[in-house]
């Protein structure tokens, strides 16, 4: 590329190779030459000068922001960088100890669990063994539900898809036709959402005997 000085000097080439054409011209034509054509020139010289002194000046504007604009991007990439590999980092640990929680709200019921078999192993007393366990069942539903957990109620409600699973159909005089008569296996709902139906058999009405 041309510098600025390069360009100042062809202009001055041009207008010198003008001012020789129009001298010539004039002497062709036997006319006196005009007392103010060199101000003229050299006028016209110094104002493209400035105008390219101007332009170069802005150009080197220009660089040092663009400069500066590489710089900034440079270095908030870097900081995204950073902030996502933090972020990669926190999340591994969320996902490796996310359920410190409720494993610590778990331990006191192994706690008890070990108790109950020691207790029953030295006393050989099966009803003490069945109340230990009853207690420690009740002990870690109680941990649970801090968690949002909660078991359905089904036996003797109206079948409900939703929180039902009907695995068998019976006749009974106890219940009326489509609600739980029995059930197998419990539900559960994790904030009031459906976790596990519960395995059920629903009353269908009894059939009239033949005498």
């Amino acid at each position: 590329m041309h510098s600025s000085k390069d360009k100042v000097d062809q202009l001055k080439q041009s207008i010198q190779a003008r001012k020789e054409s129009e001298v010539r011209r004039q002497e062709a034509g036997e006319r006196e030459i005009s007392p103010g054509l060199e101000e003229k020139y050299q006028s016209k010289i110094a104002e493209l000068e400035y105008a390219l002194q101007e332009s170069a000046a802005q150009v080197q504007t220009f660089k040092e922001q663009a400069a500066k604009n590489h710089e900034e991007f440079l270095r908030k990439h870097a900081e995204f960088e950073n902030f996502r590999k933090r972020m990669e980092r926190e999340k591994s640990e969320v996902i490796k100890f996310g359920h410190e929680k409720i494993v610590h709200e778990l331990l006191p019921v192994l706690d008890s669990l070990e108790k109950a078999i020691e207790h029953a192993d030295e006393a050989h007393d099966f009803k003490d063994l069945l109340d230990g366990v009853q207690l420690v069942l009740k002990q870690f539903l109680s941990a649970l539900e801090k968690f949002g957990l909660v078991s359905f109620d089904a036996k003797g409600k109206p079948f409900d898809p939703n929180v039902h699973e009907a695995v068998s159909h019976q006749e009974s005089s106890e219940f009326p036709a489509d609600h739980v008569v029995e059930v197998f296996r419990r539900g559960y709902a994790l904030h009031n959402r459906t976790l596990r139906p519960s395995m059920v058999s629903v009353a269908k009405p009894p059939q009239d005997k033949k005498t």
